[in-house]
């Protein structure tokens, strides 16, 4: 196969439009789990509550208790 100019061209605007858009995507994903952190930490018991009727949830809530005891307390 004979890559000529407009070939490589096409490639490397190809693979950086891939690039770019994975960067949106985690941006997106990044933003979201901030939103959900903020959520949590103004009313963590209905958080929970939410998540614990959801399918899995008992799952959730146990991957959450995990995720609060890796988060430091700035409590005195």
């Amino acid at each position: 196969m004979i890559w000529n100019d407009r070939t490589k061209l096409g490639t490397v605007i190809v693979i950086s439009v891939l690039g770019g858009m994975m960067f949106f995507w985690l941006a997106v994903l990044l933003l979201a789990i901030g939103a959900f952190l903020i959520v949590w930490g103004q009313d963590p018991k209905r958080t929970e509550e939410f998540l614990a009727g959801l399918p899995g949830g008992p799952h959730l809530v146990k991957a959450l208790a995990q995720v609060d005891s890796a988060i430091p307390s700035r409590q005195p």
